[in-house]
C-alpha cells in the first residue's frame, strides 16, 4: 500500500473511531445526570479519562495521515503574535499539569509575530511537553527570537529514545516524530539534547516569514472535534490521575 492510500485508510479509521467516541461521550454525559454518590462519580472519572486518551490517539492518527511529504506551511494572511499566545497556552498547560504535581515555568517576549499554522504549533508544543513532563518534576518552556526564527525550547526529564522503555505506552513513540514533522513543514527543525542524568532539551525553530507571497496549506484540514473536552486536557491525559476527570472537576 502506497503512502497516499495508507493515509486515506488511517484517516477513515480515525473518523469511524471518532463517531464511536461521540456515542460514548454522549452516554457518559447522560449517566452523569443520573449518577448518585462518590463511587458512581469515580467510575465516570475513569470513563472520561479513557475517552480523553482515545481522543488523543485518534487526533494523532488524523495528524499523521494529514502531514505528508507534499505538505508545506507557507504564508498565512495574518501573522500570529506568539508572545501572548504562548503565555496563554502555558497557563492552560500549567493549570492541567498541576493535577499531576508538575510545575511549568514559562519565559518569553511580549510580542513575536510569525506566520504559523496555529493549531499545529499548539500540537507541536503539547507533544514536546508530553515528552519531558513527569509527576513531581519541574519543566520549562522558553520562547525566543533567533535571527529570523521563533525558537521554542522545552527542558525537563526524559530518556533518549534508545534508552527509553516504551512498553505499556506505545504512543510515546509518536511524540518527537510528530513534533519534528510539524516543525519541518514550517521550514524549521527540532533538535534533541539528552544528558546522562536524564535531563533533556528540545529546541524547535520555526521561520517567522512575515513577508512574501500569501498562500495557505493546501491539504484539507481535519475538523478537530474534542467532544466537549479541553484539547490541552486531552493531550496531557496520560499524565493525569483519574480524579482529574471527575464530573465536578470537568465542569
Amino acid at each position: 500500500m502506497d503512502r497516499e492510500k495508507l493515509a486515506e485508510s488511517v484517516a477513515g479509521t480515525a473518523s469511524e473511531l471518532r463517531m464511536q467516541l461521540a456515542h460514548i461521550t454522549a452516554a457518559s454525559q447522560v449517566l452523569e445526570r443520573l449518577a448518585d454518590g462518590e463511587r458512581a462519580h469515580a467510575y465516570l472519572a475513569v470513563v472520561n479519562q479513557s475517552i480523553c486518551r482515545m481522543l488523543r490517539i485518534v487526533g494523532r492518527m488524523e495528524l499523521m495521515s494529514r502531514l505528508t511529504d507534499e505538505d508545506e506551511i507557507r504564508q498565512f494572511p495574518s501573522p500570529v503574535d506568539l508572545g501572548p499566545w504562548t503565555l496563554e497556552l502555558s497557563r492552560r498547560i500549567q493549570g492541567v499539569l498541576q493535577r499531576a504535581h508538575v510545575t511549568l515555568r514559562y519565559e518569553g517576549p511580549k510580542i513575536l509575530l510569525a506566520n504559523v499554522d496555529e493549531p499545529l504549533v499548539r500540537q507541536m508544543l503539547l507533544e514536546l511537553i508530553c515528552t519531558v513532563a513527569m509527576p513531581e518534576h519541574e519543566i520549562s518552556l522558553t520562547l525566543t527570537q533567533c535571527d529570523d526564527n521563533a525558537c521554542f525550547t522545552v527542558r525537563g526529564t526524559a530518556l533518549s529514545p534508545d534508552q527509553a522503555d516504551w512498553e505499556g505506552d506505545e504512543t510515546r513513540r509518536w511524540e518527537i516524530p510528530l513534533a519534528r514533522r510539524i516543525a519541518q513543514l514550517h521550514g524549521g527543525s527540532l533538535v534533541e539534547e539528552y544528558a546522562a542524568e536524564g535531563g533533556v532539551t528540545l529546541a524547535a525553530t520555526l521561520p517567522i516569514r512575515l513577508h512574501g507571497p500569501s498562500s495557505q496549506l493546501d491539504t484539507p484540514r481535519v475538523a478537530y472535534r474534542p467532544g466537549g473536552f479541553d484539547p490541552v486536557l486531552i493531550a496531557l491525559s496520560n499524565l493525569l490521575p483519574s480524579e482529574s476527570f471527575l464530573p465536578e472537576e470537568l465542569n
